[in-house]
């Protein structure tokens, strides 16, 4: 695996080419967002969160206004409560589609070959789909909720992803992820495409 595909946005997963390392502001924002979604799911206020955790209610609100850097211990006992891990707390969002061109993998012609394409904690429920595209078609608009991610390998044809109204052209073997919230739909041109898609939910 080359250098482009060191880890990325999500735990453990492939980085593309130019994309910035994560810094604190960004690991802060997901926190905050993160906790934030997971206080109100449960319907809790601050108060609430506060009784359950022992943390100080200033505390939890700086932290869901991405200003506070809470330590391990906090995190842990944030994360038992909300019965998930400080893995889930601190997930990043993909905030663009993140590709892995077939013409990229290291495939030598004598000898068999195994490259990671994309690792992660954030499924929970998944689902597989294989689709046939024929020419000049477009796949039905999905959008598959907050947290989701949706994987996909062309399998044959050449395909575009679009992703909130950003093309990306696909060829046969090329590999994508991205977030299963954005609006995104496939097409084709001249010839059909084949291709297998992967959706994972979050665990909540």
């Amino acid at each position: 695996m080359s250098e482009d595909h060191a880890a990325g946005g999500l735990p453990a997963a492939p980085r593309p080419p130019g994309t910035p390392q994560p810094g604190a502001g960004t690991v802060r924002a997901s926190l905050a967002g993160n906790l934030n979604r997971r206080r109100l799911a449960r319907g809790w206020s601050l108060r609430e969160l506060s009784a359950a955790t022992g943390v100080s209610k200033g505390l939890l609100s700086q932290i869901e206004r991405a200003e506070a850097n809470p330590t391990v211990d906090v995190l842990v006992r944030i994360a038992d409560v909300l019965d998930t891990s400080c893995t889930d707390l601190l997930r990043q969002p993909l905030l663009r589609p993140e590709i892995i061109r077939a013409s990229s993998l290291d495939e030598p012609d004598d000898e068999t070959s195994v490259n990671l394409l994309f690792a992660g904690h954030e499924l929970g429920r998944i689902e597989i789909y294989r689709t046939r595209l024929h020419p000049h078609a477009q796949s039905q608009i999905s959008s598959h909720g907050a947290d989701s991610v949706e994987y996909v390998l062309v399998m044959s044809g050449q395909v575009t992803l679009v992703v909130d109204d950003v093309p990306h052209l696909l060829e046969t073997g090329d590999t994508a992820r991205f977030s299963g919230l954005s609006s995104h739909y496939y097409t084709t041109q001249d010839s059909p495409a084949v291709t297998h898609t992967v959706v994972g939910y979050p665990r909540d």
